[in-house]
This record gives C-alpha cells, structure tokens and sequence, in this order.
C-alpha cells in the first residue's frame, strides 16, 4: 500500500494540530472545517511522506495567505513546529533542509534581516530536534536488525567454520612442523648407517630435541585457556562535563542580560533566577522532578513579582522540558504542565501574544524528548538483546574452538611424544655404541629409520583429515590404525620387555585403546626405570578395562611420568577417557607405575 495506516500518536498529534487552525478561520469564512481537516491530513500523512506531504503542507498555507484570509502566522504555528520537525525526524538530511526551509517563506509576515534571521535560527532548531530523534531511531533500527541477525544465525555453522580456519591454521602449521623434523631424522639417520658418522647421529638427537621445544611451545598455546573477560569501560564523563558547561554559559548568559538591560533595572530576583534555572540545568539528569519543581516556582515567583524574562531563562525551560520528556514520568509530566503554564504566562505579561509562541516552544522539545526516550528504549533493549546472543555464540564457538585446539594438542602430543622420544633414544644408544657394537648402533639407527617411516604415513593420514574437511567427527582421533601388537613389537626394540594380553575391542574405541597404550609405552622408556612392562586389553559385559604396568621404583625426586612436553601426556588420556564417558587414573603403586583406565563399550567417541 501507498500509506499505511497512521499510529495513535500521530492521528492524535495530526488532530491537534488541525484543531487551532480550524478555530482560527472559524469565524472569519466557511472553509474553517476543510483547512483544519486538510491540515491535520498532511500532518498525520507526514511521517510516511515528509518530503511530499511538507511541500504540500507549505504551499497549502501560502496558497491560504495569498487568498488573504488571514496575514497572521499565529494558527500556523503548531503545523510548523510539528511539520518542520518531522521533516528532521523522518526525511533525508539535505532533502529534509529544503522542504523545511519553505514553512517559514510560507508563513513569514514581515521580510526584514531581523525576521530572517529568527526564523532561520527558529525552523533550524526545530529540524535539529528532529534530527536527534532520527538519529536514536536509526541506532534503534540498527541494534534491531543487529539482534535479528544474530538470532538468525547458525551457531553450528559459524562454529565448524572457525573450527576449520583453526584445525588448517594450527593443524597445518604444527603437523608441517613434526613431519620437517622427522623427515631430517629420517634422512640422517640412514646416512649415518653407512659410516656411522657421529655427526649425523648427534643431527638425529639434536633434530628431535628441537622438534620437541618447538612443539612443547606451540601445545602450551594450543592448551592455554581463552582470555574471556571483557574489559568494562568507565562510565563516559562526557555528558557531565557538557552539562557543567552549558550551566556555565547559561548563567553567563543571564548574568550579561541582567548586567546590560535597559528595559528593568536587575532586582535580587532577578539575578537569583539568573543562577537558580542554569542550576536546575546542571541537575536534571539525576534530579529532574527536583529541577522542575525548582523551576516552576523560579518562574511563578518572576510572574508575580514582574520580572522580566531573557532568552536565557527560556533555554533553561526548553532544556527542561526535553529531560521531562525523557524521563516520561507520570507526576513529573503533571509538574511540568505546571511550569509551561507559568511559562506561557510569564512571557505573555511582558510581550502579549508571545504566550501561545512560548507554549509551543517548551511543548515541542518534551514531545521530542519523548519520542527520543522511546527510541532510546528500544534501542537499548536490542543492544541487550544482541550483547546477549552475541555473548552465547562467542561462547559457544569458543568451547568448539577450544575442543578442537585440545583435540589437535593430543595428537601432535601422541605422536611426537612417542615417535619424536624413541627415534632420540635410539639415536643416543646408536651414538653410545658406535664404537664398540656398531651393529647394534646399525640396528638402533635402522628403528629410527624405521619409526621415522611410520609417524611419516600417521602425519599423511593426519594431513589428508584435515583437507577433507572433516569437522567434529573423531578427525585427528582416527589417524592411526596399526594393530597394538606391532605397537608392542616395535617398543620391545627399546629394551623393554613387554606381555600383552588382549581381547577384541568394540571399533569405536580402538583409537582410545592404542593412544592409552602407547602413551604409557612412551612415558616407560623416557621416565621409568622399570623394564618389565604387563599390557592387559580386556572387553567384559559393557566395560572395556585398559591397564598398563610397569615395574620401576619411585625415585626420591621423580620426575614427570608425561613426556617432555609440559606434562601434557596423562592430561590428553584423561581427557580422550573422559570424552568416551570412561575412568582413567594413572599413578604409583606397590608394583611399579599403572596406568588404568574403564571405558564403556556402548560411548561414542568424541574426541
């Protein structure tokens, strides 16, 4: 449709506008009645169309003064505050100006540069109030939309995104990382095979020590809990310093035309007014009901004892009343009919018929002031509102995010611990025996070869998952698939000696199982004393029971049972147990270190 229907306060504010208007012509010609119906029409029609209906509404009044119904501007007033105002509130800026400047070329009685100037410096004011209010509404309108939109959002979508930016931007750099130092161990270590060249063999140790400071820095990122607190800014003391100002320059203000008037000599009054409306000024954000009950009696008292009012004093009451309609209180709207009243009274006594002029121009600010206040409301309350979702899906994504960090951080530890640890030590031993076993140092040069080959295709499996894309299924979890006996055949090439007993595991949990075990392989060969190692694998019922033991003796000043790499080991199977639903605890007993965990047959893994 071309025109919606109008709102209550907009046929309320289009009908009494109409109302003066029809009354002034009343008496005067027959076409009272269709010039108020038509000027409360374009009036209501106005903030649908501004810019139409204000041109429309300017030449209607210039068309009635060029018939000479009337030279007087007086019933014109409130369609111009009201026109002007809702071209401020509703059309386009510059577009805006224009139409508004033809009100006072339609209305203006009298062209002289003194009639001129007020009635550019009276229609701008009246557009800025509009422009405010247009302004708020706008901010309003963005925060809604702001809140549509975040309703509308797909957390789950907006969360696998940055789980993939992230799992490509770690994962990639991390695993490109691991597979450089390998891949260098790799190649030394079957140069070094052929005259066992202690430098090569020391590039193997020194290959693997650096991959493990490296990786030890980025799982302590990759681990580090998210900074969530968001800083609270101090309240904006900006308003404040404003008010002060302007309490200033009004008192100023009054002072000066007190000081200089030649009309009244200053009374005590007088220069009391002077302070007491710019202080009423300076309070009414805090203490408006105060304020205005302040003022009140500040102008009844001027009224009765015949001061006369300044242009000062008049600003201190439109200030007033844009607070009063802020605020929108029930009691102080009925305070503040008080003061307009006084108001009107006050500067009618010493200019008659500036009354209804003075009434129109404190009403409209309160009217501005309460649109503004609405606008203000509703704003806010959709700032809330998007604050609110905005906080649950950052929160949300954070947690996504922070499950895929740890996630990439058990597998980078996994792996490096494991293959990054055993290709060191049997690099060490193969320098240890160089001289008096070369075979052996041969052979401990092949299983780093070896080793070095197998993490090569788990790091090609870990790559192919993460350019697949595939986002929050087990992923990095499933990289490795190699029975544990190989597991276990390749560990005994360390020196220990290994017993595994074993049954069938559901599939779901072969990933859990294999990272269990050979995590507390790894920690044994790195941190224990103990060669005797008892691997028992065993599905009963709905149970899967995992435990690992070794024989070593607790040291004095024992040192971490995790790998180097900030302890992260036992926390990872911790975490991987607890993501099954399952039990794990790892520690020192009569026998030797175990490491145990009960995992339940029907879990899913999550991690």
């Amino acid at each position: 449709m071309w025109l919606r229907r109008p709102s209550l306060v907009e046929a309320v504010v289009g009908v009494l506008c109409g109302i003066p208007v029809g009354a002034f012509f009343l008496p005067t010609t027959f076409w009272a009645l269709p010039i108020a119906v038509a000027t409360a029409a374009l009036i209501t029609v106005l903030p649908q169309r501004p810019l139409t209906a204000g041109v429309v509404l300017s030449m209607f009044f210039l068309l009635l003064d060029l018939t000479g119904l009337t030279s007087d501007g007086g019933p014109y007033l409130a369609p111009f505050l009201i026109g002007v105002y809702y071209l401020g509130r509703y059309a386009p800026l510059w577009r805006g100006v224009l139409v508004a400047l033809t009100f006072p070329i339609a209305s203006m009685e009298a062209w002289n540069q003194s009639t001129v100037a007020f009635a550019l410096v009276f229609t701008g004011s009246v557009f800025a109030y509009g422009r405010v209010v247009h302004s708020r509404a706008e901010s309003a309108h963005r925060a809604q939309a702001s809140a549509a939109e975040l309703q509308a959002t797909d957390a789950t979508a907006v969360a696998a995104r940055i789980v993939a930016d992230e799992r490509a931007r770690l994962g990639g750099q991390s695993l490109g990382l691991l597979r450089a130092a390998v891949e260098g161990m790799r190649s030394d270590a079957v140069a070094a095979r052929i005259e066992l060249d202690p430098a090569l063999i020391e590039s193997v140790s020194r290959r693997g020590r650096q991959a493990v400071t490296e990786l030890r820095w980025l799982l302590g990122i990759l681990r580090s809990e998210p900074n969530l607190e968001h800083s609270s800014e101090p309240p904006d003391a900006r308003i404040r310093t404003i008010d002060i100002v302007l309490a200033a320059v009004l008192i100023l203000g009054g002072v000066l035309e007190r000081a200089f008037a030649v009309w009244q000599p200053p009374s005590p009054l007088s220069w009391a007014l002077a302070i007491v409306l710019p202080a009423c000024v300076l309070v009414r954000r805090r203490f408006v009901t105060i304020a205005c009950i302040v003022a009140t009696a500040g102008v009844v008292s001027g009224l009765l004892a015949g001061v006369l009012p300044g242009l000062s004093s008049l600003l201190c009451i439109v200030l007033l009343a844009w607070s009063v309609g802020t605020a929108g209180l029930p009691l102080l709207w009925l305070i503040f009919a008080a003061l307009a009243a006084a108001s009107a009274g006050w500067f009618d006594l010493h200019e008659p018929g500036n009354g209804l002029f003075c009434l129109a121009v404190i009403a409209l600010p309160a009217f501005a002031g309460l649109e503004w206040s609405a606008q203000d409301r509703a704003a806010r309350a959709a700032s809330a509102e998007a604050d609110r979702l905005r906080a649950d899906l950052e929160a949300r994504v954070e947690a996504t995010r922070r499950e895929e960090r740890l996630r990439i951080a058990r597998e980078l530890h996994d792996v490096a611990s494991h293959s990054v640890g055993v290709m060191v030590m049997q690099a060490s031993a193969a320098s240890a025996l160089r001289e008096r076993d070369p075979a052996a140092a041969r052979d401990a040069l092949k299983t780093v070869g070896d080793t070095a080959e197998h993490t090569i295709k788990e790091l090609e499996v870990m790559f192919d998952l993460l350019d697949s894309g595939a986002i929050g299924a087990p992923g990095l979890a499933r990289a490795t698939r190699e029975p544990l006996q190989r597991l276990v055949d390749r560990m005994r090439k360390t020196g220990l000696e290994i017993s595994l007993q074993q049954t069938p595991v559901p599939p779901n949990l072969d990933d859990v199982v294999y990272r269990i075990v050979q995590e507390s392989l790894t920690n044994i060969v790195r941190h224990s004393n103990g060669r005797n190692v008892r691997i028992g694998v065993e599905w009963s019922g709905d149970e899967v029971r995992v435990g690992v033991r070794d024989d070593g003796v607790r040291r004095a000043d024992p040192p971490s049972r995790s790998s180097e790499t900030t302890g992260f080991g036992l926390i990872g199977l911790d975490e991987r147990v607890g993501g099954v639903g399952g039990t794990f605890r790892a520690g020192w007993t009569d026998e030797g270190f175990l490491v145990e965990a009960v995992l339940s047959a029907d879990a899913v893994a999550r991690l």
